[in-house]
């Protein structure tokens, strides 16, 4: 079991890392507008997303807490694809919004239940290492696996830092993706999704070598009940009610420009064949900022950490709308790198704060107080881009970004 345990975690960086395999993302924003026409018509379809997303978050962490997580994942993995389909299909904006609401409950699935089960598997390991550390002589003597020396404890897996690499692996594949996606959308748009299909099957096929991690289940098998009392976790609980309304905040503005950065670049002037470069660097400097994040957090701190990458990024997005040309997609990518660095202390300071039973559900709460930011803020933005234009709503979305640094001065500095 141990070592399907450890299993579990490259499993994971191998999900991750194809489920970033996303060829279309420089291009999607140009996708539908081609399709739909105006920016506001694109904007109305990632609030449905969002919507949708919404409706689904909470109850799919529940599912997951109460039925199983790789049934989750499994499950997620089956409607990721047929959101595919209907996206490379297009024509129509009904297509396009049951496309919308397919990857909204695929990407719910997910959210919160692969970090469950990262978390849990992980405390599975320290239990299995502390118990055989514990009774050396006896599993020498008779047990089939080899016991976990008490020195050679403090070199497992700990979660901050497998996290950090966990979330760096879809920008990788992001990276990768994107460079190659803009080759592809020179010959036609759709292209690059169809080509997203294939490795979305293969992080289906991923999925069925996972092995459920053990841990604490309610004996009720009831979604709403379950929901209620990771609520009342959420509510009650200072520290997750501050990382959650932070999260809400760093997607209202953060996220919205990072969607609408196609649009942003061609009032730039940039060449669309360089869509594909700029943005496999930028989830390439997500990637870093992740990959870092654990080592950098040792260094100055948890609270430290998350506040410098707050008051980085909105600098650098102001600064790209008065850059010209090309040094604005070079600032704007910058911001990337503070971007990938907060996210793994907020999901280390969640976890610490949840029992097993409920993680994943509170995870999902958390995240969807993330998207409510950007459903509430993108329909908004995208009718401050039609009114205006896509450089004056990036100043504003830099300016309001600001508001998030002074949530964070109450958050505690936990271990």
């Amino acid at each position: 079991m141990y070592k399907r345990l450890q299993c579990n975690i490259n499993l994971l960086y191998t999900f991750n890392f194809l489920k970033g395999l996303k060829f279309f993302i420089p291009i999607f924003a140009l996708y539908l507008q081609q399709e739909l026409f105006t920016v506001f018509n694109v904007t109305l379809i990632l609030a449905v997303q969002s919507v949708a997303t919404l409706v689904f978050e909470i109850p799919s962490g529940a599912i997951a807490d109460l039925f199983g997580r790789k049934k989750t994942l499994i499950a997620s993995s089956i409607i990721a694809i047929t959101a595919l389909l209907f996206l490379s299909f297009g024509q129509s904006l009904i297509v396009f919004i049951i496309y919308a609401i397919l990857i909204a409950l695929a990407e719910s699935l997910i959210s919160g239940t692969d970090t469950a089960i990262l978390f849990d598997s992980i405390k599975g390991i320290e239990r299995y290492a502390k118990k055989n550390a514990i009774a050396q002589e006896e599993a020498s003597l008779g047990k089939k696996e080899a016991p976990i020396l008490l020195d050679e404890i403090k070199k497992l897996p700990k979660f901050k830092k497998v996290i950090s690499i966990s979330n760096s692996m879809w920008p990788i594949g992001a990276s990768i993706s994107s460079a190659i996606g803009g080759f592809l959308a020179a010959y036609s748009l759709k292209l690059p999704i169809i080509i997203t299909i294939i490795p979305f099957i293969l992080a289906l096929l991923i999925t069925f070598f996972l092995v459920e991690p053990k841990y604490v289940k309610e004996k009720h098998k009831s979604i709403l009940t379950h929901i209620f009392k990771s609520t009342k976790i959420v509510i009650k609980k200072k520290q997750v009610l501050l990382l959650s309304l932070a999260g809400l905040l760093f997607y209202a503005f953060g996220e919205v420009a990072h969607q609408l950065k196609p649009i942003f670049f061609q009032f730039k002037d940039i060449s669309v064949e360089l869509f594909g470069i700029i943005f496999a660097v930028t989830f390439g400097l997500s990637f870093l900022g992740s990959f870092f994040s654990h080592n950098v957090s040792e260094k100055i701190g948890n609270k430290k950490t998350i506040i410098l990458a707050a008051v980085i990024s909105p600098f650098l997005m102001y600064g790209a709308t008065l850059a010209p040309g090309i040094w604005a997609a070079v600032l704007i990518v910058s911001a990337s790198l503070f971007w990938g660095l907060k996210w793994p202390v907020i999901s280390h300071l969640l976890n610490l704060e949840v029992k097993s039973k409920n993680r994943a559900t509170v995870i999902s709460i958390g995240n969807l107080a993330r998207k409510l930011g950007f459903a509430i803020f993108v329909p908004f933005f995208g009718y401050f881009v039609d009114l205006y234009d896509v450089n004056i709503a990036f100043k504003l979305a830099g300016v309001l970004s600001f508001i998030v640094v002074f949530l964070l001065l109450f958050l505690r500095d936990k271990d």
